[in-house]
């Protein structure tokens, strides 16, 4: 018999959580589930990527109007109208398991409704001790108590899972399931084009521009990269509300003729390829999927040492850097004077990247939702 399975998430907008998403949508096994997905708001660019034997309901729309904004700051009506509008679409359906799949808002939604499904489990995607952004949509003690409620954790990393445990006071089942990576349509999807002869060294980052992705870093790096006389691009891949001001602090710092912002690719891997260097500079991550498809590509990584990249880059493939501009154009600056060790770094992507297989994962991941064995 199959699992009727309720996926609870925000929206489908450009994010690493909202890509894994799609990854595992694609991947469950359709002789075990039959899958709804209920998303707050009916928006984002991996909505094309839903597959049509998903059901797709949503609360609200893409658009959101004066009104609509003002209430969502107010904690008891915005809660209120949600679990309503949530509760009239669902008509009374009844579940076998419910998956909150993000922390913050799918995870508040999701604890208005447990009593749709017997088995609750959710997903963290992010250290809770350093990425505390959620709290304006979830108060500490209610998240608390949705915490000792649920039947189970799934976190990105290790590192998470730790900092979870030393926030929270609870017995619920915790278990690392790292994010599921579709290597084979990464490897396609990058193709076989190296990149052109006589090209400068090319960094690229490809994530959402917000502060905690802290790309600010990767600008004031490039600036001081010039300074010491050498030449370089950097491809800067993604959209959000820090776009003007990063590339004002570019044009500040004189750098604007070698950082470019293409803003959302649709496939960055075919840029990542023709990559010499991925740099991540992120203050805070779970599980950075960024570098799992980086290392698949075979282009390796430069990271700020956060939640999740240890764990990822143990197998080699990457360096860690400082997380300030200085430290990220040292180890940048090394890496483009020492080809032999850009070269040998690029050989261990190979080793590296076998950790990310996505069978071993899909089977962990529908034995939690279930509450099975993976060997089942």
């Amino acid at each position: 018999m199959k699992t009727n399975l309720l996926i609870i998430h925000e929206s489908m907008a450009g994010g690493g959580a909202e890509r894994v998403l799609t990854t595992l949508l694609k991947n469950l096994d359709r002789n075990k589930f039959t899958i709804t997905l209920l998303l707050i708001y009916k928006k984002g660019v991996f909505l094309e990527d839903i597959p049509q034997d998903v059901e797709l309901l949503s609360l609200f729309g893409p658009k959101r109007g004066l009104w609509h904004r003002l209430w969502t700051h107010l904690y008891r009506l915005r809660n209120a109208v949600r679990e309503r509008k949530a509760r009239r679409l669902l008509n009374g359906r009844k579940f076998d398991s419910i998956v909150s799949f993000m922390e913050g808002p799918p995870s508040k939604l999701h604890s208005m409704l447990m009593d749709l499904a017997p088995r609750n489990v959710s997903w963290i995607h992010t250290d809770l001790q350093t990425g505390r952004w959620q709290e304006f949509w979830f108060r500490t003690e209610e998240e608390k108590e949705f915490y000792r409620k649920i039947d189970g954790l799934a976190f990105v990393s290790q590192d998470a899972c730790n900092a979870f445990g030393k926030m929270y006071d609870t017995d619920v089942h915790c278990e690392v399931i790292y994010n599921p990576i579709d290597t084979e349509s990464i490897i396609l999807g990058a193709g076989k084009e190296e990149k052109a002869f006589g090209e400068p060294f090319t960094i690229i980052n490809v994530g959402r521009l917000i502060e905690l992705k802290r790309q600010d870093r990767l600008v004031r790096a490039a600036a001081l990269l010039r300074e010491r006389g050498l030449k370089f691009k950097i491809n800067i891949l993604g959209v959000g509300d820090r776009e003007k001001e990063l590339k004002s602090l570019a044009d500040e710092l004189g750098v604007s003729d070698c950082i470019n912002f293409p803003g959302f690719i649709t496939n960055p891997y075919e840029w990542v390829k023709k990559a010499d260097v991925f740099c991540l500079t992120s203050a805070t991550e779970g599980y950075p999927t960024v570098i799992a498809e980086s290392l698949c590509i075979g282009t390796p990584v430069v990271s700020t040492r956060i939640t999740g990249t240890v764990e990822m880059l143990s197998h080699g493939g990457g360096v860690f850097t400082g997380d300030t501009p200085e430290d990220i154009a040292d180890k940048l600056e090394w890496l483009m004077r020492e080809p032999r060790e850009l070269a040998r770094l690029k050989a261990e992507t190979a080793e590296a990247f076998k950790q990310f297989r996505i069978e071993n994962v899909m089977r962990s991941i529908q034995a939690f939702i279930t509450g099975s064995s993976s060997k089942d």
